[in-house]
């Protein structure tokens, strides 16, 4: 009896690998193919698809077009609303602002790829490049930081000033979430991304990473309280919603070079002129406080801003202190 239920489920197995196997070899859908949700099309100004080589991508572009110009990376998870406060702030204080949704998240769609640097790098050269953007400031928070810095190591002329927070590259492996360490294992990651039965698992796991960003904060403002609730419910629905975030998140969990962009950050050092802004949450535990030293060491002229009390979530917790640091630097 025994023998014949694992025959059986070995074929059930089988047949479901087979099922979603052609899956592998499509690009998937973003946002635009959901219903309408708490993240419209129309969240920033100007909203522009966009079609490349890997597949359809959102941009959008607001502010003063003979202003200062700045383009902005998300991280992981969260998406471009990230920035809801920042870029609205910049774009009112007279700069062209440049915002989009990196592979697979938002209303970008998710390429059949490898979410290595190399896919991350080209599509902001290549989102620039479509645009008109010769040069720019450059500002990437978590994976987006380490976007911005091997962007900034590979295409130095292209970059005015450089900002950092709390960006990624500089893990140890012991670092790593679980989560992490996880769907590295042979053949894991390549069973799981695409099996249904295993996606609700996998999304529990990453929304219990995204929560970990977030201390217990106290005493904050309602415009704080309302952008924290509203950023929160964003992410939830592309968890659940974006056809395209499951393969986006895990591949760049596997491909992406988090332990190993040192010399990207040490090549932006050797540009001596090169300005460079890192801020950083003193309690972040997701891109650990710790890294900031390395950081200063690579790139020796960078200023560092430490958020007392604060995490990996600073952007939009301590976003009136972000936003005043980052327009201060950018304006000088």
């Amino acid at each position: 009896m025994l023998l014949k239920t694992l025959k059986w489920v070995g074929l059930a197995v089988i047949t479901s690998y087979l099922v979603t196997s052609s899956k592998r070899q499509t690009t998937l859908g973003s946002l635009a193919d959901s219903p309408p949700g708490p993240f419209p099309p129309d969240f920033y100004p100007n909203g522009t698809d966009l079609e490349l080589p890997q597949g359809t991508m959102r941009y959008w572009k607001f502010g003063n077009e003979d202003g200062n110009r700045v383009v902005l990376i998300h991280g992981i998870s969260t998406g471009s609303a990230i920035y809801d406060k920042l870029a609205r702030d910049l774009a009112d204080n007279g700069h062209h602002v440049l915002v989009y949704d990196l592979w697979g998240r938002g209303y970008s769609q998710a390429p059949a790829t490898k979410y290595d640097e190399a896919l991350y790098t080209t599509q902001l050269a290549m989102l620039l490049q479509k645009v008109g953007w010769d040069k720019t400031d450059v500002i990437g928070t978590s994976l987006g930081g380490g976007i911005a810095s091997s962007f900034t190591s590979f295409y130095p002329e292209m970059v005015n000033k450089l900002v950092l927070v709390a960006p990624a590259g500089l893990f140890k492996v012991e670092d790593l979430p679980m989560i992490s360490k996880v769907v590295k294992l042979p053949f894991v990651h390549d069973f799981i991304v695409n099996q249904p039965y295993v996606r609700p698992l996998i999304l529990a796991a990453i929304q219990r990473f995204a929560k970990s960003a977030r201390l217990p904060q106290t005493g904050l403002d309602e415009d704080t309280e309302a952008t924290i609730a509203k950023i929160t419910d964003i992410a939830t629905y592309q968890f659940v919603h974006h056809a395209g975030f499951f393969r986006a998140f895990l591949g760049t969990v596997v491909d992406f070079s988090f332990t190993g962009l040192a010399k990207r950050y040490e090549k932006i050092g050797q540009l001596k002129s090169k300005p460079v802004l890192m801020i950083w949450g003193d309690k972040d535990t997701t891109v650990p406080f710790y890294h900031s030293k390395e950081a200063q060491k690579l790139i020796p002229q960078s200023k560092l801003v430490v958020l007392k009390d604060q995490g990996h979530d600073a952007l939009i917790t301590k976003w009136k202190s972000v936003n005043e640091e980052i327009e201060n630097f950018l304006m000088v």
